[in-house]
């Protein structure tokens, strides 16, 4: 292994620095909701560095989601300043609701004329689900984190065409960097994570769609949703390791057989 091999992965190198430096300074700021946005932020530049900047005109899914972390680190930025009680709660949700659903329309391709959307509706509905679906279990740095490792393993065993694999590592730098902003994260600083973490669960799926790609885009969000209900029934450290290994290391173990299938 030479510098030349390790030239790709630095936009993971670049989500750790950056999500590590804005939530560290904040945090000193006293502004522990501000932050929790560090891993949108991270998650954001790393993709940039990777992709070798934003696409004004993108015709490719990867190159769709620099702009799309943007603007969900933007409209982060705004929720989190809008604060989280009473009315401005509902706020909140709804300004979430409605990143969803840009969110999975941008990424379907953004189309506008009838016909395309509803050529696009099975793909439109199917991103704005995934996405709804991470945002409320992606509730602090080591569930993002956890869930970003699981899936580049099972991108490292799938081995799909194109940047998926070096993003995946981004999203893991970021939500690692970010941990120095605290254990939990609000809505605010969920939405830009759900929505890219989304985009890379989606992606190979949606470029291939083969069953090994179908199961290792299962095993996060499989993961962030059971692991929390087998750590009620099987209590203590060693049963939140179990909880993992039963829901994160299983879809892992079918995406090897998949992978490895004639």
């Amino acid at each position: 292994m030479d510098l030349d091999s390790l030239w790709p992965w630095r936009g993971a190198a670049l989500g750790l620095v950056a999500a590590l430096a804005w939530a560290g300074l904040l945090r000193l700021l006293r502004r522990p909701d501000l932050a929790a946005l560090g891993a949108g932020i991270g998650l954001a530049a790393g993709v940039v560095l990777t992709l070798g900047g934003v696409a004004a005109s993108p015709r490719q899914l990867p190159e769709r989601l620099a702009l799309l972390l943007l603007g969900g680190v933007a409209l982060g930025l705004l929720l989190a300043l809008a604060g989280g009680e009473g009315r401005r709660g509902l706020l909140i949700g709804l300004g979430a609701g409605a990143g969803v659903l840009a969110g999975a329309w941008w990424v379907g391709g953004a189309p506008l004329a009838l016909p395309d959307l509803q050529r696009a509706t099975v793909t439109l509905l199917g991103l704005a689900v995934l996405f709804a679906a991470l945002l409320p279990v992606l509730t602090g740095p080591w569930q993002a984190a956890a869930a970003a490792a699981l899936l580049l393993a099972g991108l490292w065993m799938t081995a799909p065409v194109g940047p998926w694999l070096v993003l995946a590592a981004v999203a893991l730098g970021a939500a690692l960097g970010a941990a120095v902003a605290g254990p939990a994260w609000p809505v605010a600083a969920r939405l830009p994570v759900a929505l890219g973490l989304g985009v890379l669960i989606a992606g190979p799926v949606l470029a291939r769609g083969g069953a090994a790609d179908w199961t290792a885009a299962a095993g996060p969000v499989a993961a962030l949703w059971v692991v929390p209900v087998l750590v009620e029934r099987i209590p203590g450290i060693g049963g939140r390791i179990l909880s993992w290994i039963i829901a994160g290391g299983l879809p892992l173990v079918f995406t090897w057989l998949q992978s490895r299938a004639p």
